[in-house]
């Protein structure tokens, strides 16, 4: 299939592979987004998977369902998952994936770039605190500069509606996004945590963690429609 910019399916692999997941409370679905950068045009990033987990699972159940998520893409993704609700998850999430797993804490405050060492296991698995304002701004500033893209199907557009519906308030301390009483955002969280991953300073560092091989993206028959 000829390299299509605005179709993520045609791009053969990314550089490197991330899977984003987002972890509901007990009301909300676990999320989890597959991407990375275009191995053509670095400053590109593509989505090409927007999975909801079943409701319900906890623990060792929902890192066995993101795990079925992974094989599909040959074990070989950046897995970046979000702490804020149970800490705990990091060690689960360790003994599944291993070193390949990055952290994040989704806060009040916080630029994405100062992180901790959480002990696990033998080990230690770096977590990063990030502000939720702080991390929306950013997906939506990649947005307008056309550098995310996303295939076209049901659940891309159940994501990208998802974040089109938050509510903005504005506080002494700036803009504070909430999600509508009965709606939820656990999709659109993942597309911005890939998105803050894709554009890490630290990335580099991070895909020493992942076994050197190449992945290729299983040809999909999606157009595309620009999300701007």
């Amino acid at each position: 299939m000829t390299f299509d910019r605005d179709n993520p399916a045609t791009w053969w692999g990314f550089n490197p592979l991330i899977i984003a997941h987002d972890v509901g409370r007990s009301r909300d679905r676990s999320t989890a987004v597959v991407g990375g950068n275009s191995t053509f045009q670095p400053r590109l990033t593509g989505m090409t998977e927007f999975i909801e987990l079943p409701q319900g699972l906890y623990g060792s159940a929902r890192a066995s369902a993101l795990a079925q998520v992974d094989r599909r893409q040959e074990n070989n993704a950046l897995i970046v998952a979000d702490l804020s609700n149970d800490a705990s998850y990091a060690e689960v999430l360790y003994e599944t994936f291993g070193r390949r797993v990055i952290g994040l804490q989704i806060s009040r405050h916080g630029d994405g770039m100062q992180f901790e060492r959480r002990p696990v296991r033998n080990s230690a698995m770096p977590v990063y605190t990030i502000g939720r304002t702080y991390l929306l701004n950013l997906f939506h500033d990649e947005l307008n500069a056309s550098q995310i893209r996303m295939v076209d199907n049901d659940m891309s557009r159940k994501a990208f509606a998802q974040l089109a519906e938050l509510e903005t308030e504005q506080r002494e301390t700036g803009i504070v996004y909430k999600c509508p009483a009965g709606r939820h955002d656990d999709l659109g969280m993942s597309c911005a945590m890939l998105a803050w991953a894709a554009r890490h300073p630290h990335l580099s560092n991070w895909v020493n963690f992942i076994r050197p091989r190449t992945t290729r993206v299983r040809t999909q028959q999606y157009g595309w429609a620009a999300f701007t």
